[in-house]
């Protein structure tokens, strides 16, 4: 009987799965988000972007274009809504090569990307 309940289960009550979201301070989102491109000129939906985060550590945040506006409004917003967190590969020591997604000498902690 439980079996039955649980096919039934609307998909609003489904838990997103958001990673380790949760335990990123929002100082750093907010540091994230302010580095990827305006949200109404970026040709791609879905971005992300590796931060260093204090106690968590290094983390790729992946951000989603989300539109929005007033309902009976002619006009349309966007802006980048962070989806999804998971712990980042660790840097590589000796690396060399500049935009390498696993170089430690990035700008000031934080990289962004295309979603592979």
């Amino acid at each position: 009987m439980t079996e039955a309940l649980d096919r039934g289960r609307s998909p609003r009550l489904a838990r997103a799965d958001n990673g380790i979201l949760s335990r990123v301070p929002g100082q750093y989102i907010a540091k994230a988000s302010k580095s990827l491109p305006d949200p109404a000129c970026a040709l791609d939906d879905e971005m992300c972007v590796e931060i260093d985060a204090a106690r968590v550590g290094r983390v790729r945040l992946t951000f989603k274009k989300q539109r929005y506006g007033r309902p009976l409004g002619n006009t349309s917003y966007f802006s980048w809504l962070c989806r999804h967190a998971e712990p980042a590969p660790m840097a590589t020591p000796n690396c060399s090569t500049r935009g390498h997604p696993n170089c430690s000498g990035q700008d000031e902690g934080i990289m962004w990307g295309l979603r592979s």
